[in-house]
Parts: structure tokens; C-alpha cells; sequence
């Protein structure tokens, strides 16, 4: 149409009938598999083989087929999605309780999140890997430790859990632990906490409880029982515990009353005065902030990982009190790392208000930040066993609103055990770190040395990338096919399914593992190769390939066979990268396998001859030139253009382009200039594959004909692509002739 001028000129337009769809290289491989950690039943995507170990573990003795299957593609420069398999024995790793199976994140909100768990914290991933796992918790506990001097006369002091403390200073709170701690010497034997000892003082034997010992150093913390005890412990004595003995070193004795302040009230200090239970008077020797002693590990002290946990910005404002807490997580025995004692992660300064909010307006509640930010455990239910800020013990339970909330604090019961030994640690009983170790995790079942997974259970799994509008894919893996012929045809007839479903990618299977490896006959092998395939349905989506290939393990230091699946579709993906879709990934050019020290199998020609014949694309060592896919078929079982990798390639290239372009198409205008539109959009693009050698010739029908009115009405749009696939060279003659001297080659070549 002319422009509006009302005086001569001219006026530059523009109009682009360039654009088109590009194809995407992302070159994506999926793979459903037992591996050892990871969520289940959830799509992950894998960028590296160090991706993959850190997502979801390192191969062992019952996954490696599936885990290098997935590694071997990954060599290629593919981007893998990872599937876990589910699976009735998986378990998570719990502190306590029934461990269940949490699947993934979705399936801990949908069923763990609000319930009333039997458990307070489970292993994030299901399978014994989690029982590695421990969980270190602190708050602001108990504020002083104030040291008392021995009684003057009569008996021990004796300070009561939870009694209330005043001075005249003004200073109040509450007993939060009362203990002695003793420096010993001349050892006989060893103490074990939880035990009930004896004490000789002035001639009278008395009864003590073990908190903790700490053989190194000599230190042992006890506890008066309810009562107290007769007389005053003093230097020198014996304390026994059936045959083991120790002596009180001089100066060995330290009274230690932990205090929790109220809320507002200054602190004790060195010569206030206090009452113990019998309403005796005692002067404080002196006073030490608690937290700067207070331990997670024997000699880890938590000032080191973060300031004391107090009263948080959000919380104070709406007259809270004590709502922070920490918690580190540790590798307990080196089951995750490699590393007994290494902090997989720490979360500082987190709340027990519900409503708690960071400075930028974030949730701070400890419950919400654990299930986002941590990789490692899921929480499952409140700590119950608190020391009562206030006199009324609900008034201060976790999960509440910090509105007016003083929240109650941690004191141990159990105290913390260090590792790998398994000794208490000093000061931690009744203490404010609390010590969870998840144990019960459990993996998959084993069955004939293998991870034993159902194929329902793998069918579930890959159904989670059937929708092809949800989940792009390229190649699917199948990994080990399956232990015998029953599990291996439903496996792969199920997942022919999806493919012929989906119609946008292409399934790789390699021979069931009894098929080759350890089969002394190639004979045999071809046999049983042949016989195994003719139970699987035909399809132009499928490829089949004969190799089982030698490859060093070495994260277990061994060599191993597994199958070529993940090669074959690698290849693939490879040929894309460095040449065109359309291309064979087959031959010397672009077939050699990589990581092959050998086969075990490797077919002569004859039997390479049996196996193309039935579907089945041989791998082969060549001496001297590698280990090398000698065959383009796809699985159709009948002559088709479609018999060929690089056709059915072809056609899943041109099909993903030209629908995405088509989909620019829908609720315009249909008329002509929008089909005419169209033609310019897909013309250019179908002329560069064919530049590319992807297609000898081409035909576009999109016009009146094909979009008669009444489809028009009906709001139907149609157009026909006509396409001349490129064929690969399979077989080649070569005709040597020796002619006489005097005969002209014009004579004899024609």
C-alpha cells in the first residue's frame, strides 16, 4: 500500500519474510535410573559427570551399568535429565520413628510438611546414604555460667533444673543446669556416662551421675541426684565406678551454674548473692558468657560458626524474645563426602517464629528456610524437649507467632556423642546443642548383584517426560535393557510407547547384559542378540545397537562392562555439533565410540550381515582405528526411507522447526496472505537444508487447494511439506578391471 505523502518523495519500507524458528541444540538425553541419592521421581537436569556425582552419587556395585550410561553420554557434550526410579524400598534417614519415603520436595508437601511426623528431621534423599547424616541445633540457651565456691560446711549446694535465681543486684532468671566438673587422675578404667558412680567423701560412699568423660583430658562432669549429697566434695577424694577409680587432682573441682536470664534482667554478677534449693545463700565466685564455651564436636565450639542465636530484628519488634537458633549439618562418618566430619551446610541465625521475617522482607522461619535452601535434610516436627521460658510451657512452643512470644530453649537430655568414638561431651548434657543422627535410611532391593527396580516403577519415571509440550527431548536412554527377556520387553515396549507417542525423538537400546558378556561363543552371542531384539516392536524412533564395551570404573578402581546406549545417542548429539542432524552418525568420520578399551562382542562380517538384517546396528573394533558404530538402521522392521538414522533425524529436525513456526500461525488471519506468510517463513529455511545437504529436493503446498473454505470455516489451516531425504551410502562395490595395453578405457568402461 502507498504511503500518505501529499508531495512528491520517497519513502524507504521494509518487510522481513526471514523469519523462522531455530533449531535448538541443546542436545537433550534422558535416563531413568536407581542411582544412590537424589530426589525420586523428579526430572533433573545433568550437565558433567561431576554434575551427575554430586546430584545424584558415585556408581557402586548394583547401578554402575545405569550410572555410565548416563556418564558415557554425558563425554559427548550432551545435557542429561536424570530420573531417579522410585521404588517400595527406599527410605529416607530419619532422627526417630518410622522412616518413610519422601520422594522429592512435592511429595514432602504433600504429605510430611504439616503432619504430625513421628520423626524431627529426615535425610533429604532417599537411601542409606542419609544415614551419614548428623543435625547440630543450638539456641540462645543458657546465658552465664556462674562459678560457685565449695560450701563452707554441711553438703553440697544443690541447685534444682528450672528454680528460679535472684540477686539483690536486680539480677533474675532460672536454673538451667546445675553441674560439677572434676579433673581427675590416677585413672583406672573409664566412666560411662548415663551411669550412676559413687564418691567417697569424708569416709561415705555417695551416689553421682555421669554426665560425661573425657579420657584425654581427664575431665569428668557429674550431677547430684535428687537431694543432693551428704558432705562436701573436696580434692583428693575417690570417686569409683564398680572397678574403675580415679583421684580428684588439687584444684580439680569447678561448681557450674548454668543461668538463663528473664527477659530484660542485667546479668550475675561475681559477688551476687544467690539461693540454692534448700534456701541456702551462696556468693558467686565469678561469671563467664556460656556461649563462648559451648561445643558442637569435642574442641568445635559454636562461636566459631556463627554469634550467639538472641532475639532477631523481625521478632523484637513485635516483643519477642530468644526466637533464633543454628543448625549445621555434618557428614558424620564420611558416607556422603568421603570425609568423616565435613560441614555439608550451616544456617545462621534462622527463627522459631512462623511470622519472623529477614531485613529484606524474606521468611526467616526456620521450618520454610530448611525446606528451600537445604539440600541435605527435610524438618518434621517441633523439639519438644525445651527448657520452659515461662511459667506456662505452651506459651513459648516453636511455630507460633513471635507476637509478645517468649520462645522456649533447648536443653539436651541426651547430650551430644562426638565420632567416631562415640564418647559424650563434656558440658553438653542438659546443655542448648542438640545432636540428631539419622539412621533407618534404606536403598533399593538387591537381586542377582543389581539394584532391583520394577518396571512399573521405571515406566513411572519416564512417563514424567511423555508430554512433549512440557519436556524437550532429544534421546532417550535405556540403559541396562533388563534381567531377563520378561522385564527387558516391557521395559523397552513401554518406552517405544513414549517415543511413538511423542514422535520427536528417538530411543537407544542396547542387548540384555547375559546376551554377550560372559558368553564364550560369538556364535552364541549373535544368537542370542538376534533372538533378544525380535521380541521388540518396530519403529522408526528406536535405535538397537550390539555393544556391551570395557571401561575403567574409576571411582571403584575397577574395569567393567556397560552398555553402548549412551554411546550410540552420544554419537548422535555429536554429529549434531560438528556436522548436521542429517548426517549418519555412523562409520570412521563420526561413529568411533569414546572410552572403549575393548568389546565384548564384537561381530565378523557374516554375523554383522545376521544382525542388520534383523533391525540390530553392529559396534565393531577395527585394529588400529577404534571401536566404531558400523551401522544406521532404526528399528522399523520393514523398507522405508525411515529405515535410516539420518532420515528419521532429518524429518524430527524439520518437524520440531516448521511446527514451532506454524504455531506463530495460530489465531491469525486465515486467508491468503497469511498462508502466503507462511510459505515465507518455511522456504528459506527448507532451501538452507537443502544447501546442507539434508534434502535433495522440496515442495511446499500451503494455498487455496489444501485450504478449501469449509476448512477455512472450521479454522483449520493446512500445508503439505514434500521432502526428498538425503540417503547415506551403506554398501559399496568396487569393480577393479586390467584391460591390455592397447585397449582404449572409452572401449571397456561404459
Amino acid at each position: 500500500m502507498a504511503a500518505n505523502q501529499l508531495s512528491p518523495g520517497v519513502v524507504v519500507q521494509e518487510r522481513d519474510l526471514t523469519t523462522i524458528t531455530s533449531l535448538s541444540t541443546a542436545n537433550l538425553g534422558v535416563l531413568a535410573a536407581p542411582f544412590e541419592l537424589g530426589p525420586v521421581e523428579e526430572v533433573v537436569t545433568v550437565t558433567s559427570e561431576r554434575d551427575l556425582v554430586e546430584k545424584f552419587g558415585k556408581p557402586n556395585d548394583s547401578n554402575y551399568e545405569y550410572w555410565y550410561t548416563a556418564s558415557q553420554f554425558l563425554s559427548y557434550g550432551g545435557i542429561l535429565k536424570a530420573i531417579r526410579v522410585n521404588s517400595t524400598a527406599l527410605k529416607n534417614g530419619v532422627d526417630s520413628g518410622t522412616a518413610p519415603l519422601i520422594a522429592n520436595q512435592d511429595g514432602y508437601e504433600a504429605s510430611y510438611e504439616d503432619s504430625n511426623n513421628n520423626w524431627k528431621w529426615a535425610a533429604r534423599t532417599p537411601g542409606h546414604k542419609g544415614n551419614s547424616i548428623g543435625i547440630f541445633i543450638t539456641d540462645s540457651g543458657a546465658d552465664q555460667i556462674a562459678v560457685l565456691p565449695a560450701p563452707g560446711s554441711g553438703n553440697e549446694h544443690e541447685f534444682v533444673a528450672d528454680a528460679a535465681l535472684s540477686a539483690t543486684s536486680g539480677a533474675g532468671g532460672k536454673v538451667f543446669k546445675y553441674s560439677i566438673l572434676l579433673t581427675v587422675d590416677t585413672v583406672v578404667g573409664t566412666f560411662t556416662p548415663g551411669a550412676t558412680t559413687t564418691i567417697n567423701i569424708g569416709g561415705s560412699q555417695e551416689s553421682v551421675d555421669v554426665l560425661a568423660w573425657d579420657a584425654n583430658n581427664k575431665k569428668l562432669e557429674i550431677g547430684l541426684p535428687s537431694g543432693g549429697v551428704t558432705g562436701i566434695i573436696a580434692d583428693g577424694q575417690t570417686i569409683t565406678a564398680g572397678t574403675n577409680t580415679a583421684v580428684i587432682t588439687t584444684g580439680g573441682i569447678e561448681r557450674q551454674l548454668y543461668v538463663a536470664l528473664n527477659k530484660d534482667s542485667i546479668d550475675f554478677a561475681g559477688s551476687d548473692v544467690v539461693a540454692d534449693t534448700n534456701s541456702t545463700n551462696v556468693t558467686i565466685t565469678s561469671v563467664r558468657v556460656e556461649y563462648n564455651e559451648r561445643e558442637y564436636l569435642p574442641g568445635v565450639k559454636w562461636i566459631n560458626v556463627a554469634p550467639r542465636p538472641g532475639t532477631s530484628q523481625s521478632i523484637a519488634g513485635q516483643g519477642g524474645f530468644r526466637d533464633e537458633l543454628h543448625v549445621v549439618v555434618v557428614d558424620v562418618d564420611g558416607g556422603l563426602t568421603g570425609t568423616a566430619g565435613a560441614v555439608l551446610e550451616r544456617f545462621v541465625g534462622m527463627s522459631k517464629a512462623s511470622d519472623a521475617k529477614t531485613s529484606v522482607g524474606e521468611t526467616n522461619y526456620y521450618k520454610t528456610v530448611i525446606k528451600q535452601r537445604s539440600q541435605y535434610i527435610f524438618w518434621g516436627n517441633h523439639e519438644t524437649g525445651l527448657f520452659s521460658a515461662t511459667g506456662t510451657s505452651s506459651d513459648g512452643n516453636w511455630g507460633l507467632s513471635g507476637v509478645g512470644r517468649q520462645f522456649n530453649l533447648l536443653r539436651s537430655s541426651a547430650g551430644t556423642t562426638d565420632f567416631p568414638g562415640g564418647s559424650f561431651t563434656i558440658g553438653s548434657k542438659n546443655n542448648a546443642t542438640f545432636y540428631y543422627r539419622l539412621t533407618d535410611g534404606a536403598n533399593y532391593s538387591i537381586a542377582s548383584g543389581e539394584y532391583s527396580v520394577s518396571s512399573t516403577d521405571v515406566e513411572s519415571a519416564y512417563q514424567l517426560i511423555s508430554d512433549p509440550e512440557s519436556q524437550t527431548v532429544d534421546y532417550i536412554l535405556t540403559g541396562p535393557s533388563g534381567v531377563d527377556d520378561g522385564t527387558a520387553k516391557a521395559k523397552v515396549t513401554a518406552l517405544t510407547s513414549i517415543v511413538e507417542e511423542r514422535r520427536d525423538c528417538l530411543l537407544f537400546v542396547s542387548p540384555r547384559r547375559a546376551n554377550v558378556v560372559g558368553v564364550s561363543s560369538s556364535q552364541q552371542q549373535t544368537e542370542n542378540i538376534e533372538g533378544f531384539f525380535k521380541l521388540l516392536p518396530s519403529s522408526s524412533y528406536v535405535v538397537f545397537d550390539s555393544g556391551y564395551k570395557y571401561i575403567y570404573d574409576k571411582y571403584n578402581d575397577l574395569y567393567r562392562y556397560v552398555p553402548c546406549n549412551g554411546d550410540v545417542a552420544g554419537l548422535c548429539l555429536q554429529t549434531t555439533e560438528t556436522a548436521e542432524p542429517w548426517f549418519s552418525p555412523a562409520g570412521f568420520q563420526r561413529g568411533v565410540l569414546r572410552n572403549a578399551i575393548k568389546l565384548a562382542f564384537t561381530p565378523n562380517k557374516t554375523q554383522r550381515d545376521t544382525l542388520y538384517a534383523n533391525r540390530i546396528n553392529p559396534i565393531v573394533s577395527f585394529p588400529g582405528q577404534g571401536v566404531v558404530l558400523y551401522g544406521d538402521k532404526t528399528a522399523l522392521s520393514y523398507a522405508s526411507a525411515f529405515d535410516r538414522i539420518n532420515v528419521r533425524r532429518l524429518f524430527l529436525t524439520i518437524e520440531r522447526v516448521i511446527s514451532g513456526a506454524a504455531k506463530s500461525q495460530l489465531f491469525e488471519q486465515n486467508d491468503e496472505s497469511q498462508r502466503a506468510l507462511f510459505l515465507n517463513i518455511v522456504e528459506p529455511y527448507m532451501r538452507d537444508v537443502q544447501g546442507r545437504r539434508g534434502v535433495t529436493d522440496f515442495l511446499i503446498k500451503c494455498d487455496g487447494d489444501n485450504n478449501p473454505a469449509e476448512a477455512i470455516d472450521r479454522g483449520e489451516f493446512y500445508a503439505e511439506i514434500f521432502v526428498k531425504p538425503t540417503r547415506t551410502i551403506n554398501y559399496i562395490t568396487l569393480t577393479f578391471v586390467a584391460t591390455r595395453t592397447g585397449v582404449a578405457f572409452s572401449e571397456v568402461a561404459q
